[in-house]
């Protein structure tokens, strides 16, 4: 009687000699290889090329001497089919005497491998093995480089190696009882994770079936985004750069490189200018010209502010202004003053006047504005250095007067200029919508003249005669 694993052994050759009695005439040995490194998406082309067997040999390290032998590891029919002692079925997979190039140097044409990308080497038949980084960067001795092979020492170079361009594991001697540079099972499982082991039939482990033949392809699928550049500039230049919200440490005019390829948003920012954004698209492999951004300056920061109460305010600058931010129009403009026109009032004429949008806020001038909320409007002094102080010609009668100084400063000591021509002293409380407790020359207490006048204010005073008011610290 016939033992069932015989049976089951003979089935298994005969089928293999039907395969390869049907396999198609077609099949050729290779003599060139297209490397391929893809992007994270699996069809963008990150890099490419094309070399032949004779580049290979010309440019890169060869490996193996045309007379060393190196073996794989068939599979195991009977035992432990792992066979970790390595006798069974290694000396009859005698790949040859060959000589070719580590696919790790093959790889590193188009950019290389890193941790987690793998490598599908691919026959011309369309037979394909996937592998791992580490089996190829970092092979242990007893799995040894990964080597494509277009020499063999009875056949010579590709095609006339005619299972040529071919995979072979070039092993050290240390795993076998026969110390020959065999590939075993063994070593396949240790060396290998499991999803990347090779098993006959699906139930028997052998490195024979990682040996690919006819290799045409080597296709790189990467982790890596494809990328661009973006050229960025400005006017001025030396704008910090921010890609997608993130400082990248540049500053214009500069290129941005490795951008991953689509739409990016860039945002630059210069002291003194304000933030500008643009988007931009990366093309891969381009570089991205948009135009130069030109910034624009920022306002200076206010010196002071006035606070505008809902109604009527009655205001004064404390300070020359600065030019271009010394008109109404430029000072009030975005208040909402309800339709109301900001007034003046004359003290040599003793009437009302309308301001105009271009006349300008100046220090000594009590002005009246209607607000129809509360708001602040900021105020921006003119450059320091020495200049006459202000004055402003007063007539018999009430007269509309601003405080010039940035501190309090009693009424006796703003109005000495006008001796003792002036009486009476009159504020205005935005607030309450009401006058306040008038200050008059000479008096103590409620009314004394000691009580202080604010800045930003206007007050009315009351003139026994002409007079020229002078600023104190405007």
């Amino acid at each position: 009687m016939i033992p069932e694993h015989s049976i089951m052994h003979r089935a298994i050759i005969a089928l293999c000699l039907l395969l390869a009695l049907a396999a198609p005439a077609a099949m050729a040995a290779t003599t060139e290889l297209h490397v391929v490194r893809y992007a994270a998406d699996g069809v963008t082309i990150l890099n490419e090329t094309t070399v032949d067997y004779t580049w290979l040999e010309e440019n890169l390290p060869v490996q193996g001497d045309g007379v060393t032998h190196y073996y794989h590891q068939g599979p195991v029919f009977e035992g432990d089919k792992w066979n970790p002692e390595e006798d069974t079925n290694v000396l009859e997979k005698d790949m040859g005497a060959v000589k070719g190039t580590d696919l790790k140097d093959i790889c590193d044409l188009v950019g290389g491998m890193k941790e987690g990308e793998t490598v599908r080497i691919k026959a011309s038949d369309g037979l394909s093995r996937v592998f791992p980084y580490r089996n190829v960067y970092e092979p242990e001795p007893r799995q040894g480089p990964m080597v494509i092979t277009w020499y063999h020492d009875e056949d010579g170079y590709v095609p006339d190696y005619r299972s040529g361009m071919r995979l072979v594991f070039f092993a050290d001697t240390s795993t076998n009882p026969y110390g020959v540079h065999a590939f075993g099972v063994w070593d396949m499982h240790e060396c290998f994770d499991e999803e990347y082991w090779y098993f006959y039939g699906g139930e028997y482990p052998t490195t024979t079936g990682l040996s690919v033949q006819y290799i045409s392809k080597v296709l790189i699928y990467s982790n890596e985004e494809p990328t661009g550049s973006v050229y960025v500039s400005s006017i001025p230049a030396g704008a910090a750069i921010y890609l997608d919200g993130i400082d990248t440490g540049l500053q214009t005019n500069a290129t941005l490189e490795d951008v991953p390829v689509g739409e990016h948003t860039i945002e630059l920012r210069l002291s003194g200018y304000e933030a500008a954004t643009m988007n931009v698209t990366v093309e891969m492999d381009e570089c991205s010209r948009p135009d130069p951004v030109v910034l624009t300056p920022l306002p200076p920061e206010p010196d002071a502010t006035i606070s505008l109460k809902d109604g009527w305010n009655f205001i004064s600058t404390p300070k020359r202004l600065m030019d271009g931010s010394n008109t109404f129009a430029a000072i009030y403009g975005s208040v909402d003053t309800a339709g109301h026109s900001i007034l003046l009032y004359d003290g040599l004429a003793q009437e009302w006047k309308a301001a105009a949008s271009t006349d300008a806020f100046k220090p000594l001038d009590g002005v009246w504005i209607y607000a129809n909320e509360a708001c602040t409007v900021p105020l921006t002094f003119a450059p320091g250095g020495p200049q006459v102080p202000p004055t402003k010609s007063l007539g018999k009668g009430w007269n509309a007067i601003g405080f010039t100084d940035t501190v309090p400063e009693s009424a006796a000591n703003t109005l000495l200029s006008l001796g003792d021509h002036w009486t009476t002293l009159i504020g205005f409380d935005a607030g309450s919508q009401e006058y306040e407790i008038s200050i008059v020359r000479g008096a103590t207490g409620r009314h004394g003249e000691e009580r202080t006048m604010e800045p930003m204010q206007g007050y009315w005073v009351y003139m026994t005669g002409a007079r020229t008011l002078a600023a104190i610290g405007a």
